[in-house]
């Protein structure tokens, strides 16, 4: 009996303990030594997370929506800088026949969002006689094979690294060509403490941008499953005295009152509608406001700011600032000169991995950027600036409508209208 006793607590300790799940995307720990594995027979450097640290990355990516504003606003400036070059077979080559699908526009903003999401880039140089084809790849379908000290180094390129019925492709890296004329160049920039895969600019505020995501999937999930109500309707139902009466009358008013009673449709903004049976009493209507805008606002207003400063950015070229929020001219200029330095400097870290593809043809030649603000900021607020100093001539209201018509919304333009020393 002592024995029965003794296995039912033991039975009731192990039920008691559950695990505790941690679901937080954790850096690579790039103190501890490489971590070689085999996929398929190849032997690869694994980027940790069961190497699919770059997939991971990827999705945090979309799911941080000033993440990926920051990304692509920083990959479309990149893309926009007009080509400047005296080798005319050059400049023809980058903007009609870089490949057959795209040009260097589209390549170089490709490149430029891998580096910014993962913090390397690659393309791919095919040379087919005389010509030459150069083709983005995504980085997060690379991982660099072990090298053996024999043969050229080389990268293996999987559609899906989850799915092991896949076979890896094998490439040769540059310089290395390999028979059908192929060779991958690798973009990567110097980071201290690295050694195959460089973590991405943003990984300063890596924590962060999981914490907006989670901010995000949590709001979403109040609006799906939180009740909210807007209203409750309380109305009177009437007094049966005879328990028994005509028809079951009880019973049907019991069977209709219950279903009346719930909300008026789905959880979120409706009412409630309570029937009562008794006390005869006029209907009584109770509106709820709803003030509520969502929460973990200033957490929210914080990592945002975080997520910015680690990629180096500026919230105004991002397009996290309104049009009432930009500041001044001196500001917005300041700003775009420290944007366009980073901007150049990956228009030319990308022209110099293209270039190396061009060696040795009619195609090899320096190359320079014009980048121009597509946004034309300065210009907008230098026009800003005439309209509040002409405000006494042409009215308030006429200078209201030309903000708005400068694609202001009507908020915006009643605040600078009104508070023109701003």
């Amino acid at each position: 009996m002592q024995k029965k006793n003794q296995k039912k607590q033991r039975s009731q300790q192990r039920q008691i303990n559950f695990p505790i799940s941690n679901n937080v995307i954790q850096l690579p720990d790039y103190t501890e030594k490489e971590k070689i594995i085999t996929k398929q027979g190849i032997r690869l450097i694994s980027t940790t997370d069961n190497n699919l640290f770059p997939q991971k990355v990827s999705k945090l990516a979309k799911e941080s929506s000033t993440l990926k504003s920051v990304i692509n606003s920083f990959a479309e400036y990149v893309s926009y800088g007009s080509i400047l070059t005296e080798n005319q077979a050059l400049e023809s080559k980058l903007t009609d026949d870089l490949n057959k699908y795209y040009n260097w526009f589209e390549l170089s903003k490709r490149v430029a969002k891998d580096r910014r999401t993962y913090g390397y880039g690659f393309i791919e140089s095919v040379r087919i006689g005389g010509e030459v084809f150069i083709y983005h790849l995504d980085a997060s379908k690379v991982r660099f094979c072990e090298y053996d000290g024999e043969h050229p180094e080389q990268v293996a390129i999987s559609k899906d690294w989850n799915d092991n019925r896949i076979e890896p492709i094998q490439r040769t890296l540059y310089p290395n060509y390999d028979e059908e004329g192929r060779t991958i160049i690798p973009i990567f920039e110097y980071e201290s403490g690295q050694n195959d895969y460089p973590l991405p600019v943003w990984s300063g505020a890596f924590y962060d941008a999981q914490v907006e995501s989670l901010i995000g999937q949590y709001n979403a999930n109040q609006f799906e499953n939180g009740v909210t109500l807007s209203s409750i309707l309380m109305f009177d139902f009437g007094d049966v005295t005879d328990e028994n009466g005509e028809d079951g009358l009880k019973d049907k008013k019991y069977k209709l009152e219950q279903n009346i009673k719930g909300t008026s449709g789905g959880r979120s903004g409706k009412s409630l509608i309570v029937p009562k049976t008794g006390d005869v009493q006029p209907p009584e209507y109770v509106t709820y406001p709803m003030n509520k805008e969502g929460s973990f606002m200033d957490l929210q207003k914080m990592v945002e700011n975080n997520i910015v400063k680690a990629c180096s950015w500026f919230r105004s070229l991002a397009g996290l600032e309104s049009a009432g929020a930009l500041g001044n001219n001196q500001q917005l200029r300041n700003e775009w000169e420290l944007a366009e330095r980073l901007i150049q400097n990956e228009q030319d870290v990308i022209m110099d991995a293209v270039q190396k593809a061009f060696e040795g043809t009619i195609y090899e030649g320096d190359v320079e950027f014009n980048n121009q603000s597509p946004m034309n900021v300065v210009n907008d607020l230098s026009n800003i600036t005439t309209l509040l100093q002409n405000k006494e001539t042409i009215g308030t209201e006429a200078v209201k409508e030309l903000l708005k018509m400068m694609g202001m919304d009507e908020q915006q333009a009643k605040i600078i209208s009104d508070n023109d020393s701003e």
